[in-house]
């Protein structure tokens, strides 16, 4: 690891050439990539910007630009958006820009300004990345801001894994090449090249607990210690490097207790789990929980609220996180993204044929005669019925307390919820199914089963043919974990 640059004027005439140097040997880069630039305007991301794109030749690097207006500040956040923009083509590079409501955000989330304001400009960085074919996006951390992290995740109790700070880069494909280098140094580079930015004021309004550590907190400690900096660097240092000795270990405990259920879903089989020392299980679930989060900060405490629900006595209890749900059912813990809220109202499938979106899926509705010798389907969004049992319109909805169900081959009538517990079909999941109704009666569970009075028969003359498949990006999460949870039962 190459320590952070010091001030001095020689590491300021050196930057690029030890800039160059610090991408290689931490492999931020490989030839040809693109790179999405984050720009808010300040001093360190228009460094970053220049400094890439000085380099960006010798590197072989596709290079675009991205600026994410957070609304708060009216015409100085417009102001300075028109500032990125002609920072971008002033170097022939694309630019994207974004904005968003920051307050209505964090009204609708609960969460605090800075962190709606985190969320959304990161979820558009990601989009834009994904959109347009960026393999890596370039934040504009530094050496500093390390340190204030530090201050802030001790403050808040982290463990070892939070206190090593940021990563150069990471899985997913966030780098931060200015993250060995001292803001003194960035902020002379940009004197010394003449290079203007934007200064946000609201960087200096002591609101905010991260600027009250980088204004008053940090000066107070440099009267004990005026190296605190270099003092949290090395340990940083060491921890990254304890880290790194334990993931092999991490890595293999985590192998033998966890399975991958689906595209980001992962279930955690508990009395294997509850074997491992005390110690390897924290780290464990950190390991798993970060697959999730990413680059929002994990907190000691959330890793013992994990902890308690994998030791708890009873299933169905569940924690919500920044990104992420990790749900007990039976002998498992399920994590997975966030889910949207279940659905309160379904819709009408108001005839045949007909192609419908009801309740955030797409119905199709087909007839056809039906004889003895066709085939059943055997996909799960497919459900025949005996068209002359069901009463038309049929409507679509969701679990309802209450609810019975007649399975087809079932002896009679059971509570909807304990045919879903035979199916294995996990508590969190099970609002999210859609319901398909004929009068008063359950007649399709999508995906699972028809009902024993709708099925067909010999006596059958029409087929009542529904297809399904997800309508938006919510439904198609829900499916793909349904399709994990009925595959590995074979229901």
């Amino acid at each position: 690891m190459i320590p952070p640059l010091a001030p001095g004027a020689a590491a300021v005439a050196g930057l690029p050439q030890w800039l160059g140097r610090y991408v290689r040997q931490e492999h931020l880069f490989m030839g040809g990539e693109r790179v999405l630039v984050a720009v808010s305007g300040g001093p360190d991301s228009v460094a970053l910007l220049h400094l890439l794109h000085r380099l960006h030749p010798d590197l072989g690097l596709d290079l675009g630009v991205a600026h994410f207006d957070h609304g708060l500040r009216g015409a100085q956040s417009r102001e300075e958006a028109g500032f990125v923009a002609g920072l971008a083509r002033s170097l022939s590079l694309p630019c994207y820009l974004g904005q968003g409501d920051t307050r209505d955000a964090a009204r609708r989330e609960r969460v605090s300004l800075q962190m709606a304001a985190r969320r959304l400009r990161l979820q558009f960085l990601k989009d834009t990345c994904r959109r347009h074919g960026y393999q890596k996006l370039a934040l504009g951390h530094t050496a500093d801001d390390q340190v204030e992290l530090f201050v802030l995740r001790l403050l808040r109790g982290a463990g070892p894994e939070g206190l090593r700070g940021m990563l150069a880069a990471s899985p997913e494909g966030l780098v931060r090449p200015l993250l060995g280098v001292s803001k003194d140094v960035i902020l002379a580079w940009l004197s010394r090249e003449n290079l203007p930015f934007r200064q946000d004021p609201s960087n200096l309004k002591r609101d905010y607990l991260r600027n009250r550590v980088r204004l008053d907190l940090l000066p107070q400690l440099r009267t004990y210690n005026p190296r605190i900096n270099e003092a949290v660097w090395r340990t940083q240092a060491l921890l990254r490097e304890q880290e790194d000795l334990l993931a092999p270990l991490v890595a293999q405990a985590l192998a033998a207790v966890a399975e991958a259920g689906g595209p980001d879903f992962y279930r955690l089989n508990l009395p294997q789990f509850a074997a491992l020392p005390p110690a390897l299980q924290k780290l464990v679930v950190r390991a798993i929980l970060q697959k999730f989060l990413e680059e929002y900060p994990l907190s000691a405490a959330q890793v013992a609220g994990v902890l308690d629900l994998a030791r708890a006595g009873k299933s169905g209890g569940q924690i919500s996180l920044e990104t992420c749900r990790v749900a007990r059912a039976g002998k498992e813990l399920h994590i997975f993204p966030r889910l949207p809220a279940p659905p309160r109202e379904g819709g009408i499938l108001p005839g045949v044929p007909g192609s419908f979106e009801a309740g955030g899926w797409h119905w199709r509705l087909a007839s056809r005669a039906y004889t003895a010798d066709l085939p059943l389907p055997q996909k799960p969004h497919v459900g025949w019925l005996d068209q002359e049992q069901v009463t038309l319109p049929l409507q679509v909805r969701f679990f309802q307390a209450g609810d019975r169900f007649w399975p087809q081959g079932a002896a009679g009538a059971k509570k909807l919820q304990d045919f879903l517990v035979d199916c294995k079909i996990p508590r969190w999941l099970r609002p999210h199914l859609p319901l398909v109704v004929s009068g008063h009666r359950l007649v399709w569970v999508a995906g699972l089963r028809v009902a024993e009075d709708a099925k067909l028969t010999a006596a059958s003359r029409n087929v009542l043919e529904i297809e399904l498949s997800p309508a938006n990006a919510g439904t198609r999460r829900i499916w793909e974990m349904f399709l994990a949870c009925i595959e590995r039962f074979k229901v």
